[in-house]
């Protein structure tokens, strides 16, 4: 089964990007798996964090323009910070697009100091409006859609969509319900999106269910995400089995409310605490719980390869193949690693992913400006250009060291 074929739930096909930190302007498709890759610095991680602002508004609207580069688990700055060049005058437009059987839908912010245009497309259907920041939702766009021979009147406060019929019959009303589906599906979508940051993992022995935010990173809040869903440890068991050789699994002492995690070497048969594990396994345990949320469409991962060793990670980036094929998920990710692309690559040489899942994105920056180019993938795992972003490093040493140049 490919990738593509198999992304049965919709997803973020498009994200336009302008004004944000080091990009100027963008586009950039997305695909079932997106893997950003290129020198340190060069602006791969604003991809990841333009979602996020996009995100942070639509959850929350009412707060100063500053708030909405919190993300949470690290501060962007403020609006200063984060627009293009710091020119204040500047706005800072995001978009993102999903593509649905009864068609497409986008959404866009674009942000200013104290005020925002907020636009959204629905097929034929335009609805955009000019509110204030902070927004306290208190404004309302109409629009006129005419679905077949019903006439429907669309209500938007910027955020969520109600629809209501000029004449109401059993009919129209059944038709208003999922006219108003269709229109609120996109910021629906972008809600559905969660982060794994660089600072992750567990490093107690023990947790007890604790509150869990919007964006849950800390230690407690991924823990409870795990203890509070029971058909999570068993998945995180079978994908950790295949990568790691390892099980996983809760412990709950009789009476109590606190909860162990305890992993098993399937080779030795020793149980153990997997805060002993080290860090590596630890890593892979936090990523599974992130990407098999049941709530979550999109994953934004930074450098999943952070404290694996390369055969762990071949297995983990296989695995991510079949995760984002099976479990029906979206994943962005940004890397340093030559060997977690070209494992991916071989797993699309097997036939094991499809080529149309995959988007590659060599991105470098020049005169402080970000640029995403599209890495294009053939069938047998060979990408246009070859890694050339991580073996011109390689020729510069050996240059060195045998005195060329």
């Amino acid at each position: 089964m490919s990738a593509g074929s198999a992304m049965g739930k919709a997803m973020l096909n498009e994200i336009d990007i302008e004004n944000f930190r080091s990009i100027e302007k963008a586009t950039v498709e997305l695909g079932p798996l997106t893997i950003l890759f290129g020198p340190t610095a060069s602006g791969k991680s604003s991809l990841i964090y333009a979602l996020l602002v996009l995100r942070n508004f639509i959850l929350n609207s009412n707060q100063t323009a500053d708030g909405f580069f919190n993300l949470h688990f690290m501060s962007l700055g403020g609006f200063d910070d984060c627009v293009f060049g710091h020119e204040k005058s500047r706005t800072v437009r995001l978009a993102a697009t999903a593509s649905y059987a009864e068609g497409s839908s986008r959404y866009e912010l674009g942000l200013c100091k104290s005020s925002a245009t907020v636009q959204l497309e629905v097929g034929k259907a335009s609805l955009r409006g000019l509110v204030d920041i902070p927004y306290p939702i208190n404004q309302t766009f109409t629009e006129t859609y005419i679905e077949g021979q019903h006439r429907f009147v669309v209500n938007w406060n910027a955020i969520a969509c109600t629809v209501s019929p000029d004449s109401p019959t059993a009919e129209s009303q059944a038709m208003a319900g999922q006219l108003a589906s269709r229109f609120n599906r996109i910021t629906e979508q972008i809600k559905a999106i969660d982060v794994a940051p660089h600072r992750r993992g567990f490093f107690k022995a023990s947790y007890t269910p604790s509150s869990v935010t919007h964006t849950p990173v800390s230690e407690d809040e991924v823990a409870t995400l795990i203890i509070n869903d029971p058909h999570m440890a068993p998945k995180i068991s079978e994908y950790a089995e295949a990568i790691l050789r390892r099980d996983f699994r809760l412990y709950i002492p009789p009476g109590t409310a606190t909860v162990f995690f305890q992993s098993t070497d399937k080779d030795a048969r020793v149980p153990g605490l997997l805060v002993n594990d080290g860090f590596g396994v630890n890593q892979i345990i936090y990523l599974l719980a992130k990407m098999l949320r049941p709530e979550v469409r999109t994953l934004l991962i930074e450098e999943p390869e952070v404290h694996l060793h390369p055969s762990v990670l071949r297995k983990f980036a296989r695995e991510v193949c079949t995760l984002v094929t099976k479990e029906r998920k979206q994943i962005i990710l940004t890397t340093h690693s030559e060997q977690f692309v070209s494992s991916v690559l071989a797993a699309v040489s097997e036939g094991h992913f499809g080529p149309e899942g995959l988007k590659c994105y060599l991105v470098t920056k020049k005169d402080s400006q970000t640029t995403f180019e599209a890495q294009n993938v053939n069938e047998k795992g060979q990408i246009d250009g070859g890694l050339a972003s991580f073996v011109e490093a390689e020729l510069e040493d050996l240059k060195r060291m045998i005195g060329i140049g």
